[in-house]
Order: structure tokens, then C-alpha cells, then sequence
């Protein structure tokens, strides 16, 4: 399905979305690089570098140890993704979402992931990829993403693009550039009715349909501005119900015995 370009006039500029998260431009471009450069803290300030550039600090004959590296690198990356806590946070506060809800989805994806063998490497990704998941809706307007009543045609396919911008956000980025295939098509259906793409059964990676089914969950769960969380068992009768149609029934069961597990 080929994909459509959603109207420029209706996305809101970097300036835009930093005031209605809050925040200055800046921060944006900081939560948010397009580039292949990462922040790391040095003596002379933050500078933008890559990974491979923390394992070659120093002189020829000066070089770090393996440990050293290590420790450059955790810390870097550790630094990065509590950065980008900070602006799921921000995030599921304009889409009317009980805070937390972006965390939560990435804790559900690593329970099925580790439930199917997950390597700890796909782990990481998946973990990112379920931080991350709505990441696009910061180009979407807040009008839109807030509206209570029925949406347009025109807004309601803005809201489907949120998959493919968050794609071309984390794209720009060495660490989150894996996460990409699994944002995109985080709202397929196993029935091939989803968006944007209209994927359906394996066409859709793993990874997406796990995200698909955490999302969904943690959505009918939760409170938002648009209606009250279900109880447990009925958000668990409305994930069992559409198993084969939006979900696909394997993660379905690694999901409901991954809650049985852990009694939520």
C-alpha cells in the first residue's frame, strides 16, 4: 500500500511542539536528534558524539581500558534513555493518558519478549521500541490528539501517521534506529485491517504485534480524558475477544500467561 505524505500545513513545527510540551526547541533537538550524533558530557561541555568515538578517546598510547569503555558507554546510553523518559512523560500527557502509560507498554513488551526467548540485545530494542511507540505524535497538533469528539477523515489520517513519523524520528538515531520497523507498524492488525501499511499475520514483525497487544492493553486499562479504565477481567475479555482478528493468538497467550505470572 503506497504510502500517503500527510499534509505539511497540519503537522506543528519543532517551535510549536516545544511549547506545547513545554519546553524550549533546544530540548527538543536534544530528546530528539536527527543525526548520527549522541550527547556525552566532557570536560568542555556536551558534545555530540558517536559510540564508536567514546572507544577511541585518548591518544594512540593512552587508550581507554575495555572496562573504562564499558562504563563510558552504559553511562551514555543510560543518560539517553532517562532523557527520554522525560519525554514519553510529556508525551502521554498530551495524548489525555494516565502518566506512565508509555513505560508501562514497554514493561508488558519485555515480560512477552523474555516469556519467547528474547535475546537480552532484543530485549533492549523491544523495550525502547514499546518507550517509544507514540513518539510521532509530537508532530501531530495537540487539537487533534485532544479532540473528544468524533475526528475528520483528514484528522483521523493525521493520527495514523503517527507510526511512520515516529519511524523517521528514530531513524536519525544510532541507538534507536532497530526500533523503527517496530513503530511503524505497532497498529497493524493480525487481520490485516491495521495501520499504516495493512500488514496482516507474520507480514507483521513480531515485535509489533507484541507492542500492538501491549499498547492496547495498557490503553483499555488505563484512565484517560476520553473514557475510564476496565476493571482486570473485562480488559482481559476485550484482549482475548479479538484474538485472530487485531491480535495474533500466540502473543495473546504468551501475554495472559505472562499476567497469570506475575498476578496483575
Amino acid at each position: 500500500m503506497k504510502e500517503s505524505a500527510p499534509p505539511k500545513a497540519d503537522l506543528v513545527s519543532a517551535r510549536e511542539a516545544a511549547k506545547i510540551l513545554g519546553v524550549t526547541v533546544q530540548t527538543i533537538k536534544n530528546y530528539i536528534y536527527r543525526g548520527k550524533m549522541k550527547s556525552y558530557k566532557t570536560p568542555g561541555g556536551h558534545h555530540r558524539i558517536r559510540r564508536e568515538d567514546i572507544m577511541n578517546f585518548g591518544p594512540v598510547d593512552d587508550k581507554p581500558s575495555r572496562d573504562e569503555m564499558m562504563e563510558s558507554y552504559t553511562e551514555l546510553y543510560h543518560g539517553y534513555i532517562d532523557t527520554l523518559q522525560a519525554l514519553t512523560k510529556a508525551l502521554d500527557a498530551r495524548d489525555g493518558i494516565v502518566s506512565g502509560h508509555s513505560r508501562r507498554v514497554a514493561v508488558y513488551t519485555s515480560s512477552m519478549a523474555r516469556s519467547l526467548g528474547f535475546s537480552q540485545e532484543e530485549m533492549q530494542v523491544i523495550e525502547l521500541a514499546g518507550l517509544l511507540h507514540d513518539v510521532g505524535k509530537v508532530m501531530i497538533s495537540e487539537h487533534i490528539l485532544g479532540k473528544p469528539g468524533k475526528l475528520t477523515d483528514q484528522e483521523f489520517y493525521q493520527i495514523q501517521q503517527h507510526p511512520v513519523l515516529g519511524e523517521r524520528i528514530v531513524e536519525g538515531a544510532d541507538f534507536l534506529r532497530e526500533t523503527g520497523p517496530f513503530i511503524r507498524h505497532h497498529h497493524e492488525r493480525f487481520d490485516g485491517k491495521g495501520y499504516p501499511d495493512g500488514l496482516a499475520g507474520e507480514e507483521i514483525p513480531l515485535q509489533a504485534r507484541i507492542l500492538f497487544l501491549a499498547e492496547t492493553f495498557d490503553c483499555v486499562r488505563s484512565d484517560s480524558s476520553f473514557h475510564q479504565g476496565l476493571p482486570l477481567d473485562r480488559s482481559i475479555e476485550v484482549i482475548t475477544r479479538e484474538s485472530d482478528t487485531q491480535f495474533d493468538p500466540e502473543i495473546v497467550r504468551v501475554f495472559l500467561n505472562s499476567l497469570n505470572t506475575s498476578g496483575k
